[in-house]
C-alpha cells in the first residue's frame, strides 16, 4: 500500500505543512531547553518525542528517520494481524478478510507517529488479552497512556476492571493475588513515568500524563462539538445519489456497520459473561472494543479523518465478535458482508493515490517530496525575499523552517490560540516584531494572526503584496512600486483592517 501511494508517503505537504513538521518543531523546542507541556504547549505523551528525539541525535533530523519508524510500524502491524487472526480462528476466510481489508488495518498511508504508537499498544494489549494474559496486556497499553493520553487510558481501565472481576470470580479474594496481577502494569507505568520525568522533568511528566492540555482546546476554545464526525458521515452540499455513492467508496459505511454491529454484539458478549459470573477473554474485547469505538464517536472525534487511528481497534473488535457470534451458521456471512463492505471502502484511497502520482512531483526545492507544482516556484521566490529580509513563514505547521534554514524559526509546536502557552504567545509575538516579511500560509492558516489581539494588531500594520496559490507575502516595508492589497481570507481581523485600508 505504502509503495502503490509513495507521493503520498513521500508527501510535501504531509511532512512541512501538516502535523509531521510541527512534531519535528519539538526537537528544535527541546534544544532551547524549554520544558515540554510547560514552557511551550504540548498535549501529547512524552515516549514519542524521546524517541523522535534519540532518532534524530543518531541519524539527524528530517523526515528520514520517521519514514524508518513508519516502515517498522508496518511489520509490527504485519505481525500482529498474522498473530491476532491465527488466535482468532484457524480458518482461512479469516485470514482472507483481514487481507482483503488490509489498508483499514494499518491506519492510513503515512500515518502520524505518536498515534502510531497509540495503534499499536492498543492491539497488542488486545491480542495479550486474547491469549489470556491480561497482566501483558495491561503493561502493554501503559505504553499507550504515556504516548497519548486519551485512548489507551480508557483500555488501561477496562484492562483493570477485568483483573479486578476476574480475581473477584475466582473465590480466592486475597488482596495480594489482586496486586500481582496488576504489578505489571504499575510497574510499566512507573518506570517510564520516573524516565520520562528525569529526562524532560517532572513537571511536563504531570503536565502529559492526563488529557487535561487537549480536552482545553478541544471543548474549550475549538468547541466544535460533533462538527468533524458529522463532516466525516454526511459532508453538507451533495445530492442523495453523491451520498450513496460516497458512503460506500469510502470508509463510512463500513464504520457505521462496524460501530452498530459492535455494540450489538457487545451487548450479546456481556450476557454471556454476566450469565457465566466470569469475565472472557474474547467476549471481554468485543466489550472492550464497542465501549472505545462509542466513547471515540462521542466524545473524541474531534479532527477529520481521525476515525483511520482507531479503524484498525474497530476492525479487531469486529472479527472477533463474529468468531463469538451465537448463531455459528451466520458468521461466514457475516465476515463476507464485513470484509466486502471494507474492500469497497478502499476506492477512495486508491483514488487518492491517483491523483497523487498525476497531480505531484519531487524536485529539490520541496526536499525531494511530492509536491503541488506551484509549491517550488512559490518557496523559490520567497527564498529569494529571504536572502535580503528576515522573513517568517507563519503557518499552522511550525517545523518549515527546519527544510529552509533561511526562514526564522517558529518558537511553538503549534500557532492556533488554545495550542499555546503564554511563553509561546510572547516568542511569536516578538518574532513577528523583529520579521521584515511574515509569510502566511493560507492552505494551512496559522490561526494565531487571525484571532490573537496582538498578531492582528502586527499583521494589520503591513502590507499585503502577493497572493498565490498556497501564501500571502506581508511587508513592514514594501518594495518600491508594490501595492498594498485587501486581504482575501475572510476572517473577523482581516474585515476590519481591510476597511480600514
Amino acid at each position: 500500500m505504502d509503495l502503490l501511494s509513495w507521493p503520498i508517503f513521500f508527501s510535501y505537504f504531509l511532512w512541512v505543512f501538516a502535523d509531521r513538521s510541527n512534531f519535528l518543531n519539538l526537537d528544535y523546542l527541546i534544544s532551547q531547553h524549554l520544558r515540554i507541556g510547560v514552557d511551550t504547549f504540548y498535549s501529547y505523551g512524552l515516549l514519542p518525542v524521546f524517541l523522535q528525539h534519540v532518532l534524530f541525535a543518531v541519524f539527524g533530523r528530517g523526515y528520514w528517520p520517521m519514514i524508518g519508524c513508519t516502515i517498522v510500524v508496518a511489520i509490527l502491524l504485519a505481525v500482529f494481524w498474522s498473530m491476532f487472526v491465527r488466535s482468532v480462528s484457524n480458518r482461512w476466510i479469516y485470514l482472507l478478510a483481514v487481507v482483503a481489508i488490509s489498508p483499514l488495518l494499518l491506519g492510513g498511508v503515512n500515518p502520524n507517529f505518536p498515534y502510531s504508537l497509540v495503534e499499536l499498544s492498543m492491539l497488542f494489549s488486545l491480542l495479550f488479552l486474547l491469549r489470556g494474559r491480561p497482566e501483558v496486556a495491561l503493561a502493554i497499553s501503559m505504553i499507550g497512556c504515556v504516548s497519548v493520553p486519551s485512548l489507551p487510558l480508557l483500555l488501561t481501565g477496562l484492562l483493570v476492571l477485568y483483573l479486578v472481576v476476574d480475581w473477584w470470580s475466582e473465590g480466592v479474594r486475597r488482596p495480594s493475588v489482586l496486586l500481582r496481577r496488576l504489578a505489571p502494569g504499575i510497574a510499566t507505568y512507573a518506570v517510564l513515568a520516573v524516565f520520562l520525568g528525569t529526562f524532560f522533568s517532572f513537571r511536563s511528566m504531570l503536565a502529559t500524563a492526563l488529557p487535561v492540555m487537549g480536552m482545553k482546546y478541544y471543548y474549550v476554545a475549538r468547541n466544535t462539538g460533533f462538527n468533524d464526525l458529522i463532516s466525516f458521515l454526511h459532508p453538507p452540499g451533495y445530492s442523495f445519489k453523491y451520498y450513496a455513492v460516497y458512503s460506500f467508496v469510502t470508509p463510512v459505511a463500513w464504520w457505521v456497520v462496524s460501530t452498530l454491529g459492535l455494540v450489538v454484539l457487545a451487548l450479546f458478549a456481556a450476557r454471556t459473561m454476566i450469565r457465566n459470573r466470569k469475565p472472557d477473554p474474547r467476549h471481554a474485547i468485543v466489550v472492550f472494543c464497542a465501549v472505545i469505538q462509542v466513547f471515540f464517536a462521542c466524545f473524541a472525534y474531534r479532527n477529520e479523518g481521525e476515525h483511520f487511528i482507531y479503524d484498525p481497534v474497530t476492525a479487531a473488535g469486529m472479527l472477533v465478535a463474529i468468531s463469538v457470534f451465537p448463531v455459528p451458521r451466520y458468521r461466514k456471512r457475516l465476515l463476507i458482508l464485513f470484509a466486502c463492505i471494507g474492500l469497497m471502502a478502499q476506492a477512495s484511497q486508491i483514488r487518492h493515490s491517483l491523483s497523487s502520482w498525476k497531480e505531484t512531483s519531487p524536485s529539490s526545492l520541496t526536499a525531494r517530496l511530492y509536491a503541488e507544482p506551484e509549491y517550488p516556484s512559490e518557496m523559490a521566490h520567497i527564498l529569494q525575499i529571504a536572502a535580503t529580509q528576515k522573513v517568517l513563514l507563519m503557518s499552522n505547521a511550525t517545523g518549515v523552517h527546519h527544510f529552509y534554514p533561511k526562514l526564522m524559526p517558529v518558537n511553538s509546536w503549534f500557532l492556533v490560540s488554545g495550542l499555546m502557552a503564554p511563553p509561546d504567545r510572547e516568542r511569536v509575538l516578538a518574532s513577528m516584531r523583529s520579521a521584515d516579511v511574515i509569510v502566511e500560509d493560507t492552505v494551512n492558516p496559522p490561526w494565531f494572526i487571525d484571532r490573537d489581539p496582538e498578531a492582528i494588531k502586527e499583521v494589520r500594520g503591513m502590507c499585503l503584496t502577493e497572493v498565490t496559490k498556497h501564501f500571502q507575502i506581508w511587508w513592514k516595508t514594501p518594495p518600491d512600486g508594490a501595492v498594498c492589497k485587501a486581504n482575501p481570507r475572510q476572517t473577523p481581523g482581516n474585515a476590519v483592517a481591510n476597511l480600514e485600508r
